[in-house]
């Protein structure tokens, strides 16, 4: 019980930060925005169920990837383009 609850709290935080993302300083991507709008759908869905009871139960290993996904998510203050995104490395390759 405690940790469907659990489950269900850390998905909600991951709706609303996504819900809150500052669009100020970014540019618009479909994708993103695509893929934003069912992260939070999702996590919603998850929070719904749980509340009409309708959910079987979340597993350690559910509660520990939405705990991360949160985390990331906060990091990036929501930007979900920051996640996907490969890291720019720090040298520049020399072409032969």
């Amino acid at each position: 019980m405690i940790t469907t609850t659990l489950n269900a709290i850390f998905c909600l935080m991951i709706a609303v930060r996504l819900f809150t993302f500052d669009h100020h300083n970014s540019r618009y991507k479909v994708v993103y925005s695509w893929l934003a709008w069912l992260m939070i759908v999702s996590s919603v869905a998850v929070c719904l169920f749980t509340f009409f009871n309708l959910s079987h139960r979340a597993y350690l290993a559910q509660i520990v990837m939405n705990l991360t996904l949160l985390l990331c998510l906060l990091k990036s203050k929501g930007n979900i383009g920051t996640l996907c995104r490969k890291p720019k490395s720090s040298q520049k390759r020399k072409s032969s």
